[in-house]
C-alpha cells in the first residue's frame, strides 16, 4: 500500500488544525487502497485453495488408479514396476489429505480475517484500522505459513516424488539425492521470500499507518 498521495494532502496543511485537513480526500484513499488490498487478497487465497483441492484430487485419482487397475496401469508406462505397494498407494492418499488439509488451513485463515474486518466501521480511523488488520494478518500468515503450511505441503511433494521414484524400476540412488535438494531448496526459497515480503512491504506498511493513526489521534504531534 503507496501512502505518497496522503502524505502530500497531510504535507499541504502546513501544521494547521486536523478539522482544517481533506479528511475526505483521506478517507477516500484509504477506502480505495484498502479495496485493492482485499481484491489482491481474495485472487491469492483463491489461487492457493484452488490448488490445494487440484493437486489433492491427482493424489487420491493416482491412489484410486493404482488400486484399481495398478499392474496395467504401470505396465502400459516405460520402467515401472509390475505393480505398485500398499505403502505406494498409502503415501499418495497421505499427500492427498495434506493437500486438501492446506486448502482447508487457507480457506478457515481467508474466512477468520474477513470476519474480523467486518467489525470496523465506514469512517477514515475505521478504515485505518482495517487495514492495519489487513497488514497484521499478512504479517502473522507470512510467518505462520511457513510451518503450518508450506512444511506440509513439502511434506506432500516429497511422498509424490518418493512414490514415482518407488515405481520406476531400480531407481538410482542419486535420483533420491537430487529430489531432496530440490525439495529442500525450494522451501528454503520461499522461506526467503515470505521474510522479505514481511521486512520490505508488510512492515514499512504498518509503521506508515500506525503513523498516520497517531497524527489523526494527535494533530499537534
Amino acid at each position: 500500500m503507496e501512502f505518497s498521495e496522503m502524505k502530500m494532502i497531510w504535507d499541504s496543511q502546513n501544521q494547521e488544525p486536523l478539522y482544517a485537513m481533506n479528511e475526505g480526500a483521506l478517507q477516500a484513499i484509504v477506502q480505495r487502497k484498502n479495496q485493492e488490498s482485499e481484491r489482491c487478497l481474495s485472487r491469492c487465497f483463491a489461487t492457493e485453495i484452488t490448488i490445494g483441492m487440484i493437486c489433492g484430487a491427482l493424489m487420491f485419482l493416482c491412489a484410486v488408479a493404482l488400486l484399481v487397475s495398478g499392474p496395467a496401469l504401470l505396465a502400459a508406462l516405460p520402467r515401472m514396476k509390475a505393480a505398485a505397494s500398499l505403502w505406494d498407494i498409502l503415501a499418495l492418499v497421505t499427500a492427498g489429505g495434506i493437500w486438501f488439509y492446506y486448502s482447508a488451513y487457507m480457506y478457515l485463515a481467508r474466512k477468520r480475517q474477513q470476519r474480523r474486518v467486518e467489525t470496523f466501521d465506514s469512517s477514515l480511523r475505521g478504515n485505518l484500522e482495517r487495514a492495519l488488520s489487513q497488514t497484521d494478518f499478512q504479517i502473522a500468515l507470512a510467518r505462520d505459513i511457513v510451518w503450518w503450511g508450506l512444511v506440509p505441503v513439502w511434506l506432500a511433494g516429497a511422498l509424490w516424488v518418493g512414490t514415482l521414484l518407488q515405481l520406476k524400476a531400480a531407481p538410482p540412488t542419486w535420483a533420491y539425492v537430487v529430489m531432496a535438494a530440490l525439495l529442500i531448496g525450494s522451501l528454503g526459497f520461499v522461506v526467503v521470500q515470505k521474510q522479505r515480503s514481511i521486512t520490505n512491504r508488510f512492515e514499512p506498511r504498518k509503521r506508515e499507518l500506525e503513523l498516520l493513526r497517531a497524527k489523526l489521534a494527535d494533530p499537534q504531534r
